[in-house]
């Protein structure tokens, strides 16, 4: 009988420690979710790439192919 109470406290344990970091990644990873328009600066969504300098258009040309 004590052998099965450790089990299932185990199991409950690894769930709670499951759903914590499961929580904690989602939170984490997820992205808030931002409107046109809507964003207090004035730069674009995703500016990875966005601050490569264009020295002329004919650079730019070759870049985008």
């Amino acid at each position: 009988m004590k052998a099965l109470r450790f089990v299932l406290l185990a199991l409950l344990f690894a769930l709670v420690v499951g759903l914590v970091v499961g929580t904690l990644l989602r939170l984490r990873l997820e992205r808030p979710v931002r409107y046109l328009g809507s964003a207090p600066s004035t730069l674009p969504l995703d500016v990875g790439d966005a601050r490569a300098a264009v020295l002329d258009a004919r650079h730019h040309e070759e870049q985008v192919g």
